[in-house]
């Protein structure tokens, strides 16, 4: 399971791939009706199919990231969130800068190539998985070249950046997320995410987001007795 979840994270490209066979050319119109064929789940045959060429590509990326948290783990979530965060807005991507980092994150710098936030359709992924996988997102963010400050001072840093200082930067993050989600996804249609945690603080969500017994959790579902027919 994991070797798979592993091999479905690596299919969602950061920009098309370079394509080097010539194949006989095909209009998109039927292109689309072929792709259309392909069970969307089949993730490996769609992973070939935007390899073909560009106009492959572009006809069929927005299927796989119609869902993308769908096959993947929490691991896999963290790196899906690391290309959204290239779309967070740049005013921002200011803030957070200012206001919760102690160095310049090189993905604040960067711009998208497919506009992969419009794709997305299906967001069913608890609030719990998303603070998750935030934080292990957090470590993985590069210092921008240029900075003044040396690799090894990031390290050190990254090592102080515990506790309640970690707790905030994921809070900020999950409600930025949670707001570029919402405000820039035309085709979103399933959003699970509850705004009731976005009012919480920064030490209150991680409680209840590492509190897997917490009964006053609204993702504690308790099993429903079914009721026996009368005989």
């Amino acid at each position: 399971m994991d070797s798979l979840a592993s091999q479905n994270s690596q299919i969602y490209s950061l920009q098309p791939p370079s394509f080097n066979k010539p194949i006989p050319y095909l209009p998109p119109e039927i292109i689309t009706e072929i792709i259309s064929c392909v069970n969307e789940d089949d993730i490996k045959s769609l992973y070939s199919i935007i390899q073909v060429n560009r106009t492959w590509f572009y006809c069929s990326i927005h299927i796989l990231w119609r869902q993308p948290f769908k096959y993947i783990s929490l691991t896999g979530y963290s790196k899906l969130l690391k290309i959204y965060i290239w779309f967070l807005p740049e005013q921002t991507k200011l803030r957070l800068q200012n206001n919760y980092f102690k160095f310049d994150v090189k993905e604040f710098n960067k711009k998208p190539i497919v506009n992969y936030l419009s794709f997305l359709e299906n967001l069913e992924i608890e609030s719990r998985s998303l603070y998750w996988a935030i934080k292990l997102l957090l470590p993985t963010l590069e210092i921008e070249e240029g900075n003044d400050e040396k690799p090894e001072d990031k390290k050190l840093e990254q090592e102080d950046v515990k506790g309640k200082e970690l707790q905030v930067q994921a809070h900020a993050l999950l409600i930025e997320f949670f707001n570029l989600f919402k405000e820039n996804c035309p085709n979103l249609k399933n959003f699970k995410m509850p705004k009731e945690h976005l009012s919480l603080n920064a030490e209150d969500l991680e409680n209840i987001c590492t509190n897997l017994t917490d009964n006053k959790s609204i993702y504690h579902r308790p099993r429903t007795r079914r009721r026996r027919n009368a005989p």
